[in-house]
C-alpha cells in the first residue's frame, strides 16, 4: 500500500516540478516598465516659447532664493523683477503660472517613479545598454541596464522607472562600456540607489527596479 501511494505522490509531483524548469521568460522592452495612466496635460499651452523660457528662469529664480543668501541672489532678483514686469504687461498671472509650473514639476517626478505592478516577480527578457557598477575579476556582477549610449554619464540620468539594477548569477565580461545586451532575470519592483563612479566624482542614481539577472546574451536583433 505505501509503494502505492508513493508511486502516486511521484506522479502527482513531477509535472509540478517539471512545470516550473520550463518557465519561459517573458521578453519586455522599456515601454513595458511603465504603467498605464492618462496623458499628462501641458498647463502652458498657451505660453509662446520666449514666454515658457521667462517664467523657467523665474522660477529657477524662485528656488534659488530659498537656499542662497542675499548677496548671491542680488543679480538674480533684479532678472526676475524685468521678467515679471514684462509676462504681467502681456497679462498672465506670474504668480499663478509658477505654481502651475511647480505642481507639474512635482507630477512629473511622481510619474517617473510608477512602475508595471504586473511584471514584479516575473522571469524577463530585456534589452538594454550596460552600465558596469562592480567587477569580479575580469567580469561585470552589478550594472545599470539603461535604454540609450550615454545614459548617467555624458547626459542625465533617465527616470528612475527607465533604468535597471542587475545582480547577476555569474559575471559577465563586458566588451566595452554601454555594450548592447539581452538581461535574462526575475523582475522585481525594489527601489535601490547606486553610487556610479565618475572621472570627474559620483553620482547617485535611483532606480525603480532590480533585475537579478541569471544569463547575459550580447544583443541581437
Amino acid at each position: 500500500m505505501k509503494l502505492v501511494q508513493l508511486a502516486f505522490l511521484t506522479v502527482i509531483l513531477f509535472p509540478a516540478f517539471a512545470t516550473k524548469a520550463v518557465e519561459n521568460p517573458r521578453e519586455i522592452n522599456w515601454e513595458s516598465l511603465l504603467p498605464k495612466m492618462m496623458q499628462l496635460k501641458n498647463p502652458f499651452e498657451s505660453l509662446n516659447t520666449g514666454q515658457l523660457v521667462d517664467l523657467e528662469t523665474i522660477v529657477g529664480i524662485t528656488k534659488l532664493k530659498q537656499n542662497a543668501n542675499s548677496a548671491e541672489i542680488k543679480e538674480a532678483l533684479d532678472v526676475e523683477i524685468t521678467l515679471r514686469r514684462k509676462m504681467e504687461k502681456r497679462g498672465l498671472d506670474v504668480d499663478t503660472l509658477i505654481q502651475e509650473y511647480l505642481n507639474h514639476e512635482a507630477e512629473i517626478i511622481r510619474r517617473n517613479r510608477l512602475t508595471n505592478k504586473e511584471l514584479d516577480g516575473q522571469l524577463v527578457r530585456m534589452p538594454g545598454y550596460a552600465l558596469p557598477l562592480e567587477h569580479k575579476g575580469l567580469g561585470v556582477t552589478d550594472l545599470l541596464l539603461v535604454p540609450y549610449v550615454g545614459a548617467c554619464i555624458h547626459v542625465p540620468p533617465p527616470p528612475p522607472n527607465q533604468i535597471i539594477y542587475v545582480t547577476l548569477t555569474d559575471p559577465y565580461k563586458l566588451r566595452g562600456l554601454y555594450e548592447p545586451v539581452w538581461i535574462t532575470g526575475r523582475l522585481l519592483i525594489e527601489p535601490a540607489n547606486k553610487s556610479l563612479f565618475l572621472v570627474d566624482g559620483s553620482a547617485d542614481i535611483p532606480t525603480s527596479y532590480t533585475l537579478k539577472g541569471v544569463k547575459v546574451e550580447r544583443y541581437e536583433e
